[in-house]
């Protein structure tokens, strides 16, 4: 897998290889960037069922300052700390908690929330509720999920900004 675009196009990064992660193809990674950006000018990211790590590595690439990368396997924390480390990204913080004890543990405010947890959890506005106090004022929320799931055209005071299909994923992208 690599990085699509920004200063560290090109770069390899590991796959978790596990039963209970899904990677985003590089090709739909790089049009969801397209989608909301594709450029940041700094910014704060949260990868909150990060996998490899390669949705917050690819923001980072493509400008944000910051990223936090969280995901309730050990194994693949220890794949984004790999990534991490090889890349030379140090502007990091790596979490190991469920979604839900993240969410209500959290203060920080994040310009960029990137939410891809398994199509089994498909509580998507139970989701949305948990991330929502963590998302900046003119903050963009992108969630993947299966083609067929159920999700709110508006919540809150976020609008959907863009609903994309590809193969059996759905892209959904939030705004204020």
């Amino acid at each position: 897998m690599r990085i699509v675009a920004g200063k560290l196009r090109h770069r390899i990064i590991d796959m978790t290889n596990l039963d209970t992660t899904r990677e985003t193809q590089d090709k739909v990674r790089g049009a969801i960037f397209n989608m909301i950006g594709p450029y940041f000018d700094s910014g704060k990211a949260l990868d909150l069922f990060a996998g490899s790590g390669a949705m917050g590595i690819e923001a980072y690439s493509r400008g944000i300052s910051h990223i936090t990368l969280n995901d309730l396997n050990k194994d693949a924390l220890l794949v984004c700390k790999r990534n991490c480390k090889a890349l030379g990204i140090t502007d990091v913080l790596f979490t190991n908690m469920d979604y839900k004890d993240f969410c209500l543990n959290r203060k920080e405010k994040y310009s960029l929330i990137l939410l891809d947890p398994p199509y089994k959890m498909d509580d998507i506005e139970g989701i949305l509720e948990m991330v929502y106090p963590l998302l900046d004022n003119d903050g963009i929320i992108v969630y993947e999920m299966g083609i067929d799931s159920k999700y709110p055209r508006d919540f809150h005071d976020l609008e959907l900004w863009k609903n994309k299909e590809y193969g059996i994923k759905r892209v959904v992208v939030y705004r204020r």
